[in-house]
């Protein structure tokens, strides 16, 4: 295995261990909203670990933009559909 396969793979790993970290805490907290924020903030942080992971490995400079891109509409689509959840949640009166 060269460094950059082990760069690789310890990203990776990182992102998993963040993933897995965010939905223990979908499955152990009780509100909505402490929910919302474990799982947003390990999902953002452990799918962009695993991006770079995957990007050191990119085998060209279009398939490091594509995953720059998907990254990108990750990070923002997380953050709306959060923001929706939170919101209809305290609409309807349930905070």
């Amino acid at each position: 295995m060269t460094i950059l396969e082990v760069l690789s793979l310890s990203l990776m790993f990182v992102g998993a261990f963040f993933l897995l970290a965010g939905s223990m805490g979908l499955l152990r907290l009780r509100d909505t909203y402490s929910r919302l924020h474990a799982l947003t903030k390990a999902d953002l942080l452990g799918f962009g670990f695993v991006v770079l992971g995957v990007m050191v490995s990119a085998k060209s400079l279009s398939e490091v933009l594509k995953l720059l891109i998907i990254w990108l509409f990750v990070i923002v689509y997380s953050s709306l559909v959060g923001y929706a959840i939170a919101h209809q949640k305290r609409k309807r009166g349930d905070a």
